[in-house]
């Protein structure tokens, strides 16, 4: 009986000379590309675009208008801006300016000292894994 179906499902599935070839239908997906989430790295590059020169401090995720958005803080001549970057598209989705105060400006100054402490510090620390004597 195995032999019989066997042969069976063999001239079935065998094409007949001058038919056509049966053809399969694939439903395309219809779910929507989404584009890769925006680092903060990057959110703050498109901060500091807006405001060249600016110095760097706070940078945290937020929700504005039911999107999430890097919030990044950014300090110049006087004035705290807090710039909103998409987290989706990297598209500035709000900003808000502010006077600053000096406590503002100088916590601002010391986020960017930490920054480049931290940079030298990893140099030393490739450096000394080298094993040269420096």
């Amino acid at each position: 009986m195995t032999t019989t179906l066997i042969a069976a499902a063999l001239l079935f599935a065998t094409p007949v000379p001058g038919t056509p070839a049966p053809t399969v239908s694939v439903p395309a997906t219809s779910a929507p590309a989404t584009a890769a989430p925006v680092t903060e790295a990057q959110a703050v590059e498109i901060a500091k675009a807006r405001v060249p020169g600016a110095t760097v401090g706070d940078v945290e995720r937020d929700d504005e208008h039911g999107e999430r958005t890097w919030e990044v803080e950014l300090t110049k001549g006087g004035q705290e801006h807090e710039i909103h970057v998409s987290e989706q598209t990297g598209k500035i989705v709000k900003q808000d300016t502010d006077q600053a105060d000096a406590r503002d400006e100088a916590d601002a100054g010391a986020d960017a000292r930490d920054e480049a402490d931290d940079s030298d510090d990893a140099r030393d620390e490739a450096d000394d894994s080298d094993g040269a004597d420096d």
